[in-house]
C-alpha cells in the first residue's frame, strides 16, 4: 500500500504501475494517447509491459475503435482477457484518466482479497500455516503482477475463490476468472463432482460447465468477429513440449555459471541477489512443489485437483516465458498456493526441508523489487567490469570502438549489438609491463551465424552463435599500449528485438575482464 502512495503524483496518479512505454503510446488509440500517464524515459522501457495493453482496452472495452488493430501487439489475444478492462471502465465511470488509474490499482484490490482468503485457509494450521501464509503473499509472481498491472494474479485469485466456494456459485466466479485469463477454465476440475451417484454428478457438472464456458465462448466469438481479418492464436506462443522451456533455461544458465556474474565465494548472499542464480532457484522451487503434490495426493481435495492439473500445464511452458523466469512464477501461482497449504496441514518430519526448497525463490523476488523501487529507473551501468583483481598501481581500460550500437541496459544486464559484419573492442594497457588475463562475455544472435574473434591478426575464437545466450571466454595478453579485438561474421544482419535502432548481427553483453594477480586496473570492481 505504501508503494502505491509513494508512486502517486497529481499529474499521473498511479499510472506508473501500468509500465507504459513510448512505443505503444505513439501508436495507441486517440483516447489512450490523449490521457495523461507516466511514460518511463529510461530507454529499455520504450516498449513497456503487457499491463499497458489491457489498460488501453479499458478505454474501449467493446472493441469498437478501429485503431485497436494497430495499437495492440496481438489484438485478438489481448481482447480475450477483458474482465479487468471492464472493471476499470466501470470503476472509472468511463472517464479515461480515472479508468487508467483504476486499472493500475486493481492488482492491489485483488491482493487484499487474496490476503483474506489465504488467512482463512492457513489460520487453522498454527505456526506452519503462518509460514505458508507469508510465503504465498510474497511470491515473485504476485510481486511482478502488482508492479506491472498484469492479469495473471486477479484471474488466479478468482479461480482459487471459485474452487473454495464450489457449486454453482463457484462456477459463476470461475466464469469471471476465465474472462480475465482463459487458462482459468482449468479450474473447473476443482468444481467437478467426481463421486457417485453418477447421473446426479453428470447433471451438476453439465450445469457448472455451461455457466463457466458460455460467457467465455460468447465473448470469444465477439472478439473473433471484431478482429475477423486478423489471425487468431490460442496460446500466445507460450507452450512447447514438456520440459523444453525449463531445460533451455538450465542450458542457458550452465554457460554463465563459471564465467558469468555469480560470485560463488559469497554464494549464500547471492541466493537473493543474483538474477541468474534465481533462475535455478525458481526451477528448484516449482519442481519441488510439483513433486510434493505428486507424492501427497488428495483426490477429494478440490484445491489439490486444481494444482495437480496445472502441473502438466506448467511443465509445457516454453522458453519464451522461461527466458524471463519471473513470468514462470506467475504461471505457477496455483501450484505455489496449494503446495504451501498442504504442507502446512502436515507439519511432520521433513517439513522444513520441503518448505525451504519449495519457497527458495521468494527472498530474491522481495530483494529484487525492493532494490528497484517504482519511483526510480536503474542508473546507466559501467559497460566493463574487472573481476577479482587485487592489484594496484596500474591502469587497464576497455571500450567499444567501431561497429557497435548505442548501449542498452536494464536492472541486470548491459549490452551492445554489432551493427555490421565487423566490430572492434579496444583494450589499453597504460603500464610498462604486459598484462595477462581473460575476457568473458555473453553473446547471442537472432539468427544462426558463425562468429570469429581475432587478436593481432590471429583467430583466437571461432564458433556458431544462435538465439540462446552463451558465454565466450577469450585469453588475453596485453602489451603496453592499445590492443584491438576484431569481431567478424559473414551472415547478413537482422532487425533487433529490443530498442536498438536499425539492423544488427550479434550481441556482446556483460563483458568482464579477469587479470592475473600481478597487474591491476582502473575498471569498475565488483
Amino acid at each position: 500500500m505504501s508503494v502505491y502512495v509513494r508512486v502517486w503524483t497529481p499529474d499521473y496518479g498511479i499510472t506508473k504501475f501500468l509500465t507504459a512505454g513510448t512505443e505503444f503510446d505513439a501508436k495507441g488509440i486517440a483516447a489512450y494517447r490523449a490521457t495523461p500517464k507516466y511514460l518511463d524515459p529510461y530507454p529499455p522501457h520504450r516498449w513497456g509491459f503487457d499491463g499497458q495493453l489491457y489498460a488501453e482496452l479499458a478505454l474501449d472495452p467493446l472493441l469498437r475503435d478501429p485503431d485497436l488493430g494497430r495499437a495492440l501487439d496481438n489484438p485478438p489475444y489481448r481482447a480475450r482477457r477483458i474482465l479487468l478492462s471492464w472493471l476499470a471502465w466501470l470503476g472509472g465511470l468511463g472517464r479515461p484518466f480515472w479508468v487508467l488509474n483504476v486499472f493500475a490499482a486493481l492488482n492491489l484490490v485483488f491482493w487484499m482479497g487474496y490476503a483474506w482468503l489465504a488467512a482463512k485457509l492457513f489460520r487453522p494450521h498454527g505456526w506452519a500455516g503462518l509460514a505458508g501464509f507469508s510465503a504465498v503473499l510474497l511470491t515473485c509472481g504476485i510481486i511482478e503482477c502488482m508492479h506491472g498491472s498484469l492479469t495473471d494474479f486477479p484471474s488466479f485469485v478468482l479461480m482459487a475463490t471459485a474452487v473454495v466456494l464450489g457449486g454453482t456459485g463457484g462456477a459463476v466466479v470461475l466464469a469471471l476468472s476465465a474472462l480475465a485469463r482463459e487458462t482459468s477454465v482449468l479450474g473447473f476440475i476443482g468444481l467437478a463432482e467426481l463421486r457417485p451417484p453418477w447421473s446426479e454428478a453428470l447433471r451438476k457438472n453439465l450445469v457448472r460447465g455451461l455457466i463457466t464456458a458460455v460467457p467465455l465462448a460468447l465473448w470469444f466469438g465477439y472478439v473473433v468477429w471484431q478482429f475477423r481479418h486478423r489471425e487468431i492464436g490460442f496460446d500466445g506462443g507460450n507452450l512447447e513440449r514438456p520440459l523444453a522451456g525449463m531445460m533451455g533455461k538450465l542450458g542457458e544458465f550452465s554457460v554463465t555459471a563459471f564465467h558469468g556474474p555469480i560470485r560463488w565465494r559469497r554464494v549464500f548472499f547471492e541466493l537473493y541477489k543474483s538474477y541468474d542464480l534465481h533462475a535455478v532457484l525458481t526451477i528448484v522451487a516449482v519442481f519441488t512443489q510439483c513433486l510434493y503434490l505428486s507424492v501427497y495426493r488428495e483426490w477429494e481435495n478440490r484445491l489439490w485437483r486444481l494444482a495437480a492439473l496445472f502441473v502438466p500445464y506448467f511443465l509445457c511452458i516454453g522458453f519464451l516465458s522461461w527466458e524471463s523466469h519471473f513470468t514462470v512464477t506467475r504461471h505457477a501461482l496455483p501450484i505455489t498456493l496449494v503446495f504451501n497449504l498442504l504442507l502446512a496441514m502436515r507439519p511432520q518430519r521433513g517439513w522444513l526441508v520441503w518448505f525451504l526448497l519449495g519457497n527458495c525463490f521468494v527472498p530474491f523476488g522481495v530483494h529484487y523489487f525492493w532494490r528497484q523501487p517504482m519511483n526510480r529507473s536503474p542508473d546507466r551501468p559501467a559497460e566493463f567490469r574487472l573481476v577479482e583483481s587485487a592489484i594496484t598501481g596500474s591502469d587497464v581500460r576497455a571500450a567499444y570502438a567501431d561497429g557497435w550500437s548505442p548501449q542498452q541496459w536494464n536492472g541486470v544486464d548491459t549490452w551492445r549489438w554489432s551493427t555490421g559484419p565487423i566490430a572492434e573492442l579496444t583494450l589499453r594497457n597504460d603500464t610498462a609491463q604486459p598484462v595477462a588475463g581473460e575476457l568473458s562475455f555473453l553473446t547471442r544472435s537472432l539468427g544462426a551465424r558463425e562468429l570469429r574473434v581475432g587478436l593481432r591478426g590471429e583467430t583466437i575464437w571461432r564458433g556458431p552463435v544462435a538465439g540462446g545466450r552463451q558465454t565466450i571466454t577469450l585469453p588475453l595478453w596485453l602489451p603496453p599500449g592499445e590492443t584491438r579485438l576484431l569481431f567478424s561474421t559473414e551472415e547478413p544482419p537482422t532487425a533487433a528485438d529490443d530498442t536498438t535502432p536499425g539492423h544488427v548481427t550479434f550481441m556482446v553483453a556483460n563483458p568482464r575482464i579477469r587479470l592475473t594477480p600481478s597487474v591491476g586496473a582502473s575498471l569498475p570492481k565488483e
